[in-house]
């Protein structure tokens, strides 16, 4: 089992959970400036380590549409 990817903007962390990621794409379709689709491994990549608040919507669709739930994007807690 591997940890989430976290990045982070200065309210919101994004985690990308590996494990349960399936390689759909859906979140390369929904926020095509967040995420790439590594062809060879069917894994999404992370294209910026933070984000926009323009790019906050596409990146909210994008865990929405995620079948296997392996996006998730939450506040950041007072720690950090």
């Amino acid at each position: 089992m591997t940890d989430p990817i976290t990045v982070s903007s200065p309210s919101e962390v994004l985690e990308l959970d590996l494990d349960k990621c399936n390689g759909y794409g859906n979140c390369v379709f929904a926020a095509p400036e967040m995420f790439e689709l590594d062809l060879a491994s069917n894994v999404p990549i992370l294209l910026k380590a933070e984000w926009s608040d323009g790019e906050r919507e596409a990146l909210a669709a994008a865990v929405a549409d995620c079948p296997a739930g392996a996006l998730r994007l939450r506040k950041r807690d007072a720690l950090g």
